[in-house]
């Protein structure tokens, strides 16, 4: 079984490298531009290194899109409460704000590529053992409390991990191909956002909830043979700004600090006395945590508000949900593109224009009670989230000095976190308010919050 993998793993990589090679046909003058736009805009995926985390990440970020599908809609299923999804979201929330710093810490001190590795593996071993409760294997029967475990555990795998997955990113390519490979790499996460949500709903109504989980274990292992292939230790070091020289000679990241805990404290004084990237972190946060808990509540939203005919039941409302995600996707797509294939400039002013979008985009999906008007929705919603987070990332990274980039990035992806919050504090509310007041009245804050950033802080307008 294993080296079918493998075989697979090494067959989708050529698939991908042949893709991203020049195409052939210079001769031809009606294929010159579709040339230079497929270079300029996939030119990263040329970089083996690059093209395998490229494909561990897809797959990982596929699987993690269909869980939001099948656990939103197991909880609901079980409880059929709002505050349950909002507690369902504060369990994956705790290890994260707990656990992100000292991730950052072990992204600086310890190789990348085996802690992305590690949590890969337990995602796998979390995914199988899911599947065998949710198909009633071996006496088993889910529970709700089986889902609350491994929401709380997996927040604080992927918590150690996420700051040295979107860091080893700079260790891999040159400054010239950053902001073009975070692009590329958002726009797979993207496609994955596309198919994951449309598959997870289709095998909940066609199979069961237990086959979502079966092929997110699959997805989680293909991860971890793409992940394996990886050098060992950085290619490039960057100096701020953009700088970048060779870094074979640094071993895993060339410094040595006295201690875990005094690494945790310098990065925290270094994001806290950095007015850059202090105030980058300080905008990112605001959007997630007023925006973004819309997603976790989507099971709901769609079952009481898109869904609530008589005859609607909970399996098409998963397969409401998963269609509405993977429009999202198509969205998120265009947005990514759009940075990948973009120009290093002005690029403060258009994080704050991507997170009006998506503010935007919330409040009309709020006020929508027809399935059919809310898809196109989606799309708007999906570009802007997929816009901001490709931006913000491109900017952390550029603007972080390279040896507490991993800490940053620790503190970056706290916003996971605080999404669950938001989401606990917006489930409750929307307990008592309804969702669709809960969810709106956030985003248009978002929107409002935008407008006064975007015309008061010239920091961030001036951000290259």
């Amino acid at each position: 079984m294993r080296s079918r993998m493998a075989r697979l793993s090494r067959r989708i990589e050529r698939t991908m490298a042949e893709s991203a090679a020049p195409i052939g046909v210079a001769e031809k003058p009606g294929l010159v531009n579709e040339q230079s736009w497929l270079q300029r805009t996939f030119g990263a995926l040329g970089d083996s290194n690059f093209r395998l985390l490229y494909l561990g990440n897809i797959m990982q970020f596929g699987s993690m899109q269909m869980q939001l599908v099948v656990r939103g809609w197991l909880v609901f299923h079980l409880t059929g409460s709002f505050a349950a999804l909002g507690t369902m979201a504060l369990a994956n929330a705790v290890p994260g704000l707990l656990l992100s710093p000292v991730g950052g810490v072990l992204a600086d001190r310890a190789p990348k590529k085996t802690i992305i590795q590690a949590a890969q593996m337990f995602n796998v071993v979390n995914a199988a053992v899911l599947a065998i409760f949710a198909a009633g294997m071996f006496g088993t029967h889910l529970e709700f409390w089986h889902l609350f475990l491994s929401a709380f555990l997996q927040g604080g795998v992927n918590s150690l991990m996420m700051p040295a997955r979107q860091s080893i990113i700079s260790d891999l390519v040159g400054p010239d191909r950053l902001m073009n490979a975070i692009g590329v790499n958002a726009s797979g996460q993207t496609l994955m956002q596309l198919m994951g949500p449309g598959i997870a709903g289709f095998l909940i109504a066609a199979l069961s909830p237990a086959s979502v989980f079966w092929v997110m274990a699959g997805m989680y292992f293909l991860a971890v043979t793409f992940t394996i292939r990886l050098p060992a230790h950085p290619i490039f070091e960057y100096q701020r700004g953009g700088g970048a020289g060779a870094a074979g000679a640094r071993g895993r990241g060339g410094r040595r600090g006295s201690g875990s805990f005094t690494d945790l404290v310098d990065g925290m004084k270094y994001v806290a006395k950095d007015p850059t990237i202090r105030m980058l972190i300080a905008v990112n946060f605001l959007i997630v945590i007023v925006a973004m808990p819309y997603t976790m509540l989507m099971p709901g939203f769609v079952r009481e508000v898109l869904c609530h005919e008589p005859d609607c039941t909970s399996e098409q409302s998963g397969v409401m949900q998963g269609v509405m995600q993977s429009i999202q996707g198509i969205g998120a797509i265009v947005g990514a593109m759009f940075v990948a294939s973009g120009a290093a400039r002005g690029r403060g002013k258009m994080m704050v224009l991507w997170g009006a979008l998506l503010g935007i985009g919330i409040v009309a999906f709020s006020i929508s009670h027809n399935f059919w008007i809310t898809l196109p929705i989606m799309i708007f919603i999906g570009a802007g989230q997929s816009g901001r987070m490709a931006i913000g990332q491109v900017l952390i990274q550029v603007y972080s000095e390279e040896e507490y980039r991993g800490r940053v990035m620790s503190v970056w992806f706290m916003q996971f976190a605080l999404v669950q919050v938001g989401t606990f504090l917006v489930g409750i509310l929307a307990s008592f308010v309804g969702p669709q007041w809960a969810i709106g009245g956030l985003a248009g804050l978002l929107v409002i919050a935008m407008a006064v950033t975007y015309l008061t802080v010239p920091r961030m307008r001036a951000l290259e």
